[in-house]
C-alpha cells in the first residue's frame, strides 16, 4: 500500500514539472516575459495536474466498480482450473490456516468441523466425479463442502438425498463469498503470451512504460533549453514538447502489464 501511494505522489510530481515545463517554454516563447510566463506555467499546470488525477481516480473507480462479484468469482475459478491440484489445496490451505486450524491432506484440508474439498479439474461437477469425493470422504464422520466452479443437477439432488453425511456443494460465486473473497489475494493469474505480431495495445505498452520516462524527459528538456540559444526556436520546442508529452503520458496512462 505504501508502495503504490508513494508511486501515486511521484506521478503527480512528474506529471507536474513535465507540464510545468512545456507551458514555461511555449508561454515565454510568446510573452517574451520570465515573471508572467512562471506565475502563468504554475497556475495552468496546476488546473491541468487536478484535472488530470481527478478524472484518472473516477476512471479508476468505476473500472474497479465495474467488476462485479460474479465476474470475479469467474475469473478467480478460471485460473484455478489452469493450476494443478497441489496448488489449488496449498492456495486453499496457506490463506485458511491463517484464520483457523486446519489439516491439509492430499484432495481436500480438514477444518475441526468440516471437510473443504476444492474441485476444479473439470468445468462441471459430474456424478462420478461427486462418486469419487464421497468415496474419499466417507471415513470421516465430518460435513463435506465440495468448492467448485458449476456442478450438474443430479448432484445436487444427490446431496440432498444422501442421509449418514451432509454434503454441500459451492459453485464459483459462492465459493467466492464464502473463502476467495476473504482470502489475502485471489489465485495467481495465469499469463498467456503471444506469439503473433505486435498489436497496437501492445507497442502503446512498450512506448509508454514508465521506465522511459527520464528518456524523454532528458532529451526533451535538453531540446527545450536548446531552444533559447538557437535561431529556429520554435523547431527545437516542437520536438522537445512531443518528448516531454510522451513522458507525460507514460505517467498518466495505467500501469499495462509487458507481454
Amino acid at each position: 500500500m505504501t508502495k503504490i501511494r508513494l508511486n501515486y505522489i511521484i506521478d503527480i510530481i512528474l506529471t507536474y514539472l513535465i507540464c510545468f515545463i512545456l507551458f514555461y517554454a511555449w508561454i515565454n516563447f510568446y510573452k517574451k516575459n520570465v515573471t508572467i510566463s512562471f506565475v502563468l506555467s504554475f497556475i495552468i499546470s496546476f488546473c491541468i495536474v487536478f484535472l488530470i488525477f481527478f478524472i484518472r481516480s473516477k476512471v479508476a473507480k468505476k473500472k474497479n466498480a465495474s467488476l462485479s462479484q460474479k465476474e470475479q468469482a469467474i475469473m478467480c475459478a478460471s485460473q484455478l482450473k489452469f493450476s494443478t491440484k497441489a496448488n489449488v489445496i496449498n492456495y486453499f490451505y496457506n490463506n485458511m490456516s491463517k484464520k483457523e486450524k486446519v489439516t491439509k491432506h492430499k484432495d481436500f484440508i480438514e477444518t475441526t468441523t468440516s471437510i473443504i474439498y476444492p474441485f476444479f479439474e473439470k468445468q462441471i461437477l459430474d456424478l462420478d466425479s461427486f462418486s469419487q469425493i464421497y468415496k474419499s470422504t466417507h471415513s470421516t464422520p465430518k460435513n463435506v463442502i465440495i468448492l467448485c466452479d458449476n456442478a450438474q443437477k443430479d448432484c445436487l439432488l444427490l446431496c440432498s438425498k444422501i442421509k449418514n453425511k451432509r454434503i454441500t456443494i459451492l459453485n464459483a460465486e459462492q465459493t467466492y463469498i464464502k473463502f476467495i473473497k476473504d482470502f489475502e489475494k485471489p489465485p495467481e493469474e495465469v499469463i498467456i503470451t503471444k506469439t503473433q505480431k505486435l498489436e497496437f495495445k501492445e507497442l502503446l505498452s512498450y512506448i509508454s512504460s514508465k521506465e522511459r520516462t527520464k528518456n524523454y524527459i532528458l532529451m526533451g528538456i535538453i531540446l527545450i533549453i536548446s531552444s533559447f540559444f538557437v535561431m529556429f526556436k520554435v523547431y527545437y520546442l516542437v520536438f522537445g514538447s512531443i518528448l516531454l508529452s510522451m513522458a507525460l503520458l507514460t505517467r498518466i496512462l495505467p500501469y499495462m502489464k509487458k507481454k
